[in-house]
C-alpha cells in the first residue's frame, strides 16, 4: 500500500476543507490514506501527489466526485435519535396540522440538510404517515407536506433516490410492523413502497453555498454533519439556517451535538418530548 506523505496529507487537508468544508485535524492521515487506497489504484496513480495533481487538473471529471464520496461520513440509521421523534409526533405534528387545517399554511416543507442514503427524510414520511392513519386524521393528507433531502454525496443520493436496502441496514432502528407496511421484499433487499419514496425530491447541495433560493422551511434537519466543520462554516450554516426557517418553524441538530454560536440566532427549546431549536425573535 502506497504511504500518504504528511506534505500530502496537508494538501488534502486543505482541499477537504475547501470543497466540503470538513475540518480534519493532524490526527486524521490515516482516515485520509485508507479512503483514498482505492481510489489511488483506480486512477493508476503510484502516489497520493499523483492524484492530487488530477484533482488540481480536472483532468478526470470523476475524481472529485469520488474524493468527495470517499472522504464524508454517512452514518445512519431509521428513526436515529428517538427523543427527536417523540417531539415531532407530540408537539410539531399537531402544530402543522393545525395550521393546514386552519389555512394558516398552504404546504409544510422539510428539509433533510444532510440525507445521507435517506433513512431520515424517509423516516418523517413514515412518521407522518403513521399519525394520520393512528389519529384517523381526513381533513390533512400527506399530500399536504413536502420534503427535500440533500447531501455533498451523489453517491449516498443514488442510492436514497432507489429506496433499496439490505437486510442489516433495514434492521437498524426500524420496527418490524413499519418494515413491513412500508417496504416491499424483492430478493434480499428491502424497497420502499413508490407512494413513499416519490414524495422525497434528493438534490446534491454543498452547505458552504447559499440556501435562500431552497426557500422557507417548516422543519430542517441539520443532524450529525456540523461536528465535520470548520468553527467558521459552522457559525455560517447556523446563519444561513435561519434565514430559510419560518418564524414557527424548527431547527434539529444531532442529539449529542451542542453549539453557543447558535444562541445568536436560535431558542433551545427542552422539553419532556426531546430539545429543538426555534428562531430568536430579533431574527423572525
Amino acid at each position: 500500500m502506497v504511504a500518504l506523505s504528511e506534505h500530502e496529507y496537508q494538501l488534502f487537508q486543505r482541499y477537504i476543507a475547501e470543497k466540503c468544508g470538513i475540518s480534519l485535524d493532524d490526527t486524521k492521515a490515516y482516515l485520509v490514506e485508507s479512503r483514498l487506497a482505492k481510489l489511488l489504484i483506480d486512477s493508476k496513480c503510484e502516489s497520493f501527489s499523483e492524484l492530487f495533481l488530477l484533482l488540481q487538473n480536472h483532468s478526470d471529471a470523476n475524481i472529485e466526485t469520488r474524493v468527495i464520496d470517499a472522504i464524508t461520513t454517512n452514518e445512519t440509521y431509521w428513526f436515529r435519535d428517538p427523543d427527536s421523534w417523540q417531539m415531532i409526533t407530540e408537539v410539531w405534528l399537531p402544530q402543522k396540522i393545525a395550521e393546514i387545517k386552519e389555512r394558516k399554511n398552504d404546504k409544510i416543507r422539510v428539509w433533510s440538510a444532510a440525507a445521507s442514503t435517506g433513512q431520515e427524510i424517509y423516516s418523517l414520511v413514515i412518521t407522518i404517515s403513521e399519525y394520520l392513519k393512528n389519529n384517523q386524521i381526513t381533513a390533512v393528507s400527506i399530500d399536504d407536506f413536502e420534503f427535500l433531502a440533500t447531501d455533498i454525496s451523489t453517491n449516498v443520493l443514488t442510492i436514497a433516490r432507489r429506496g433499496h436496502y439490505d437486510p442489516i441496514t433495514i434492521m437498524r432502528g426500524l420496527k418490524a410492523d413499519l418494515r413491513e407496511a412500508y417496504f416491499k421484499l424483492e430478493g434480499t433487499s428491502w424497497v420502499l413502497k413508490d407512494e413513499y419514496r416519490k414524495r422525497v425530491r434528493f438534490e446534491p447541495f454543498n452547505l458552504q453555498n447559499s440556501f435562500l433560493f431552497l426557500g422557507k422551511f417548516d422543519l430542517v434537519f441539520c443532524r450529525n454533519v456540523l461536528i465535520y466543520f470548520t468553527e467558521a462554516l459552522r457559525n455560517d450554516v447556523f446563519k444561513k439556517t435561519a434565514q430559510v426557517l419560518k418564524p414557527d418553524g424548527c431547527l434539529l441538530i444531532g442529539a449529542a451535538e451542542i453549539y453557543y454560536s447558535m444562541d445568536d440566532y436560535f431558542h433551545k427549546n427542552i422539553t419532556s418530548y426531546g430539545t429543538y431549536f426555534t428562531l430568536k425573535e430579533t431574527t423572525k
